[in-house]
């Protein structure tokens, strides 16, 4: 056992478990959803007006937390223990007021961002969506604090409360659809996720007291490790958001199209999501700092023999994955979302999006490979370029196909755009590296 945990850290086998379990929540999710709404207009309506204030605190937030801040902070924690106190709550003050004014915003045109989310409703269902989305606006205030406080507590190693905190979100979610739909319709949910998103941001919150942190606004905007982080956010900012854009786009093309459709892609998606995560997500960041030394010795051939390895075991299991999930895909969406309000039509539907989806396991999580392997270069920019052209290849071609092949078009186009991003990778990574290694 000891043996084991000098290869595998513990943070690691922490986050593996919650991980895993956050998984296992996020089914019970749409297994709740599934029973309760079906494959309908409203689960479409609560869909749509949750993508919109997610995307924005993705491009906004997120992607600079994980870019910027931890390296920073990690840096003043050794360093400065005064500075990396003040750097913390000038972070926090600014990702939440800039969340604050972006729900502001929201809650005020809120009527006019549902023809951008779901432009193919109905004026009445795009009313549902508003009411949604003004309750919705507010969740990224909490999830900005959130991400700011898992900052701190990754910085320290501590990483039960941050795997934690995904879990309880999707409880909160769980409960309000179980509890508070009876009584509020589908509002019901929306205010369970504004209390899961609650319990996301109070489980950090309660590990980061333990650990001494107090709260103080701060306006130190003119702080250079402020600064710092700025500069370092952008690249993360068009970056970061991506999958989330290219889903904004297939839920805009969904709404035009038979009620339940937003729904269904988003089930089969969730579905598809998990073999990504748990095989190319997790080998490809695994990869990342034997890529990166292998980058900073100039050891090309050490490069190329973790990329090899690493592509060659990713390439395997996920097309086993994609092959199993294919083949059991009727009878799985039958147990974890069947019965109830969704009927075998709803079963029928979701299995035959998710079967074309499956295309996409492989050549999605080899993408997630060869992009760190060009960061592994500090090369940003090429992986960013290459998944903003899958997007103009998914988002267009669903659009033009919709309209003879519905709905099925695309996941289809989605597999196009990968494939032409993982191709664009593979031929651009040995020019970029012969001028990096050599």
């Amino acid at each position: 056992m000891k043996r084991l945990k000098k290869i595998i850290p513990r943070g690691s086998i922490v986050l593996s478990i919650t991980s895993f379990a956050s998984y296992i929540l996020g089914l019970a999710r749409d297994h709740f959803f599934a029973q309760t709404f079906g494959a309908s207009r409203t689960l479409d309506a609560y869909n749509a007006a949750f993508l919109f204030p997610d995307l924005l605190f993705n491009i906004l937030i997120a992607g600079g937390i994980s870019a910027a801040f931890i390296p920073i902070l990690t840096d003043l924690f050794h360093s400065d223990q005064k500075k990396a106190r003040e750097y913390i709550n000038t972070i926090l003050t600014a990702a939440t007021t800039v969340m604050t004014l972006t729900a502001i915003v929201v809650f005020i045109f809120s009527d006019s961002i549902t023809v951008l989310v779901a432009p193919g409703f109905e004026a009445q269902d795009r009313l549902l969506v508003a009411k949604i989305l003004r309750l919705l606006a507010f969740s990224p205030i909490l999830f900005a604090a959130s991400n700011a406080l898992g900052a701190i507590l990754i910085t320290r190693g501590r990483f039960f409360f941050y795997g934690l905190s995904p879990i309880l979100y999707n409880l909160g979610i769980i409960l309000g659809t179980v509890f508070l739909v009876p009584h509020w319709g589908v509002m019901g949910v929306a205010i369970g996720t504004l209390f899961g998103a609650a319990l996301h941001f109070l489980s950090r919150l309660w590990d980061a007291w333990q650990q001494g942190f107090r709260f103080k606004p701060k306006y130190d905007f003119k702080n250079p490790q402020f600064k710092k982080t700025l500069k370092l956010m952008l690249p993360k900012m068009f970056g970061h958001p991506i999958e989330l854009a290219t889903f904004w786009g297939f839920t805009a093309i969904a709404s035009t199209l038979i009620p339940g459709s937003v729904a269904v892609i988003n089930f089969a998606r969730n579905f598809q999501s998990v073999p990504i995560s748990l095989i190319g997500i997790t080998i490809a960041t695994t990869s990342f700092p034997l890529l990166s030394g292998a980058v900073s010795q100039k050891k090309k051939e050490d490069f190329f023999k973790t990329l090899q390895r690493s592509f060659l075991l990713i390439f395997s299991l996920s097309t086993f994955s994609a092959i199993f999930i294919f083949l059991i895909r009727q009878p799985l969406i039958s147990i974890f979302l069947g019965g109830g309000s969704f009927d075998s039509n709803d079963i029928h539907r979701t299995a035959t999006i998710l079967a074309i989806f499956c295309l996409s396991i492989p050549t999605e999580s080899l993408v997630h490979l060869l992009a760190r392997a060009f960061y592994a270069t500090k090369n940003t920019l090429i992986p960013v370029s290459v998944s903003i052209l899958g997007i103009l290849i998914a988002i267009p071609g669903g659009f033009f196909l919709s309209a003879s092949y519905g709905l099925s078009a695309l996941p289809f186009t989605f597999f196009l755009g990968s494939v032409l991003e993982l191709i664009i990778l593979l031929v651009l990574l040995p020019i970029y590296l012969k001028k990096s290694l050599d």
